[in-house]
């Protein structure tokens, strides 16, 4: 009976992401590595119920809706959500599919002191650090994430940031990082410096694309703005960024960079995120044949959101009832079509100032009417 309650208490608790400050809804399915390496060293009966509700049973909590994007990108033109919804589809590799996971569920480690008070597991038995994903301790995830909306939500200005040294996932969601979900960090940020902050993650991500920064690349020494912002500090190499724990997806890390910068475009024609305008019949971007999306009237930002507002416009249903044209999965067809053909960041920048255009009098990032 103790076994049951504890069951269904950490199934309310991963329940209850289903309502949180995510993007399109995402699939919690890691990478085969992750599913191999929970087996191997499960410690428990708990540990075992968990990753069996992550692999099986949030399904009918969260849907793969940006895997299905993403392989609607890659000309997966099946109706419905059977065929191209399903994350281990081969239409994008599962490289890519990593890459878009990535904004919402980066790896991330702790240090014992870190972890005080949580369920969260800092090391191997061997000393070893232990890398932190949903699939790999989603009981700790669920506790760090719940924890830190409970206090954005008390205190709007409480800050997840570089300067704290917050895990990635919550910066990601709650912090400094929410560009990567083509969010502002926090109420009354200037458009502008969103915008700036969301094409310069756009280039470093184009230039692991196109192997200009390779795994044993410093971040310090790469010279844009908003990478020297928020990760010059970090020690970290490329890899740390992208592939930490994981050594399945260092030889594939321009997929992982590519679904990264995937997943925040798309994120850009959520109307939790953006609030953009409908395109106009036959407007193209300067400069070339590409058609413009609708322009953005503001970036939100998520502090004062209502997080079950906020998670019902990125359902399905709310991808499928606002498809217009261009629409999202137009958008990431071309910026797979740049990718095949090798386009410098020139273009490809250019393509992302278009898809990012605003609108005459484009307001300061707020929680608009979430």
């Amino acid at each position: 009976m103790n076994r049951i309650c504890r069951l269904l208490a950490i199934a309310g608790l991963l329940a209850g992401l289903a309502i949180s400050a995510w993007s399109f809804d995402l699939s919690p399915k890691g990478t085969r590595f992750d599913r191999d390496a929970v087996k191997a060293w499960a410690p428990s009966w708990l540990d075992g119920i968990l990753t069996a509700l992550t692999d099986q049973g949030l399904r009918k909590f969260k849907h793969p809706v940006h895997e299905e994007i993403t392989h609607r990108a890659y000309e997966c033109n099946y109706e419905g959500a059977t065929i191209c919804g399903d994350p281990d589809a081969q239409y994008a590799t599962p490289y890519v599919i990593a890459g878009v996971r990535w904004n919402d569920d980066p790896p991330f480690q702790m240090n014992p002191n870190q972890a005080q008070g949580t369920s969260c597991k800092t090391s191997y038995a061997d000393g070893r650090p232990m890398t932190i994903r949903f699939i790999t301790q989603p009981k700790c995830w669920a506790e760090l994430f719940l924890a830190a909306e409970k206090q954005i939500k008390i205190d709007a200005n409480k800050r997840f940031d570089v300067a704290n040294q917050s895990a990635l996932p919550l910066r990601s969601h709650f912090g400094d990082l929410q560009f990567v979900h083509s969010m502002a960090s926090s109420d009354d940020e200037e458009p502008a410096e969103t915008r700036s902050k969301i094409l310069g993650w756009a280039e470093l991500t184009w230039g692991v694309v196109r192997g200009s920064y390779k795994l044993e690349t410093w971040l310090k020494d790469i010279n844009v703005p908003v990478v020297q912002q928020f990760f010059g500090n970090s020690g970290w190499r490329v890899q740390e960024l992208f592939a930490l724990g994981d050594p399945s997806l260092r030889p594939y890390v321009s997929d992982v960079a590519f679904g990264s910068l995937l997943h925040m475009v798309e994120d850009s024609f959520a109307a939790g995120h953006v609030d953009r305008m409908e395109p106009a019949f036959g407007a193209q971007c300067p400069g070339n044949s590409h058609r413009a999306p609708g322009p953005i009237r503001e970036l939100h930002s998520y502090s004062h959101q209502s997080g079950s507002k906020h998670a019902d416009a990125d359902t399905r249903e709310a991808f499928i009832n606002h498809r217009l044209t261009p629409d999202v999965v137009d958008v990431s067809r071309t910026l797979v079509a740049m990718r095949k053909a090798n386009a410098e960041w020139a273009e490809v920048g250019a393509y992302l100032t278009c898809v990012y255009d605003f609108a005459p009098g484009v307001r300061k990032a707020s929680a608009g009417g979430f």
